[in-house]
């Protein structure tokens, strides 16, 4: 069968994602400007994206579950080991620069094996704190791909989006109180179930729209955009679901729309910016916490404070590339050869990278990993 065509709107939101998470990590910054934090809802954004290309990068192929996991596997470990096991180096020779991070080989281990597990401050989260993402990433993938051995295309999908929706009711009324109990039962892992979703109806949306359908759609993914951003703001206490995840699957089923009915990005930066949107989640931490130490040094006005959040997307941008280009791409590929992964899709492989993730080392917001 052919290779699914590389969808463009979704690269380009996975890039407005991995720029909105850079809003997460200004806690310090952007009240200087008189705006609080923000962004935090990128993970939707992502979670969403990742459901519904698991679907559409697998549903005319013949994709076994060995095949999927190493495919993954090469996709997401290699670059993501690199980088955690920098920082705990980092904390190693300079306890003091990683914040509440410790150099705990137990948490080193948990850490990339992907497991959950609590900090001494009780967050969840990994040595890389943003790697909290990733460990709900690998979980889905697990559960997608035993999906796979189900006999008929969609009866995986729907399986996989079952056993998330059956994880959430256990964890409203079972309550767990262990670690992974708590972790796997969030709302958040409902964003992976609505991609899904989108995915198995994707091709039954028709080819052809009028301008005004077209105009419409376009201004349901506005307000997807401003909902996302405003909702957590005045209900912080509300369900991810529901300020996160809905608004989320707005915004990507209606780019989805968009693309079949002609309507695509097409400037070539965005799509650069969704091509590294991994490494740019897995770096863009660094870039912000040195800008959060300089405006502390500094002590900036409003303006001076709006020129460094400038300057820190535009750092954000560049490391993210040149560590995709550097190491990402390469150590993909290496990996690919060693485990000898087929791929699900060459053109479609830069989209299926999680970039899922905010989070803090203190956690303020229901965006931040469960803990």
């Amino acid at each position: 069968m052919p290779s699914p065509r590389v969808v463009r709107n979704v690269q380009a939101l996975r890039g407005l994602a991995a720029l909105l998470v850079v809003f997460a990590h200004l806690e310090t910054v952007l009240p200087r400007i008189g705006l609080q934090p923000f962004g935090y809802v990128g993970v939707d954004i992502f979670f969403v994206i990742s459901g519904f290309i698991m679907v559409y990068t697998t549903a005319d192929r013949d994709v076994t579950p060995i095949s999927f996991i190493s495919d993954r596997i090469a996709r997401i470990v290699p670059i993501y080991w690199i980088v955690t096991l920098a920082v705990f180096g980092l904390v190693l020779v300079s306890p003091t620069l990683v914040q509440t991070t410790r150099a705990d080989w137990g948490e080193l281990a948990e850490s990339l094996a992907f497991i959950p597990f609590q900090k001494n401050h009780g967050l969840v989260a990994p040595i890389l704190f943003v790697g909290w993402t990733l460990n709900y990433e690998m979980f889905f993938y697990l559960l997608f791909a035993l999906g796979l051995a189900l006999p008929g295309k969609r009866a995986g999908p729907l399986a996989v989006i079952c056993c998330l929706a059956l994880l959430v009711v256990a964890g409203l009324v079972e309550h767990p109180q262990n670690v992974m109990g708590r972790f796997y039962t969030d709302t958040v892992v409902l964003d992976f179930a609505l991609g899904m979703v989108i995915g198995l109806a994707y091709s039954k949306i028709p080819l052809q729209g009028t301008v005004s359908n077209k105009v419409a759609v376009a201004s349901l993914v506005l307000a997807g955009i401003i909902l996302v951003l405003v909702l957590p703001l005045i209900f912080p206490d509300v369900s991810t679901f529901i300020v996160g995840g809905l608004p989320a699957s707005l915004i990507v089923g209606g780019a989805l729309i968009l693309e079949r009915w002609g309507w695509m990005v097409k400037a070539a930066w965005c799509l650069v910016l969704g091509n590294a949107s991994y490494s740019i989640y897995l770096t863009h931490s660094f870039v912000t916490e040195v800008t959060q130490r300089l405006a502390a040094k500094i002590q900036p006005g409003a303006f001076e404070s709006s020129l460094l959040i400038v300057g820190t997307l535009i750092a954000v941008c560049v490391v993210g590339i040149l560590v995709h280009r550097t190491f990402e791409q390469p150590l993909s590929t290496m990996a690919r050869r060693l485990l000898k992964a087929r791929r699900l899709n060459p053109q479609m492989d830069r989209f299926v990278a999680p970039m899922a993730a905010v989070g803090q080392d203190l956690p303020t917001d229901i965006h931040q990993p469960p803990g």
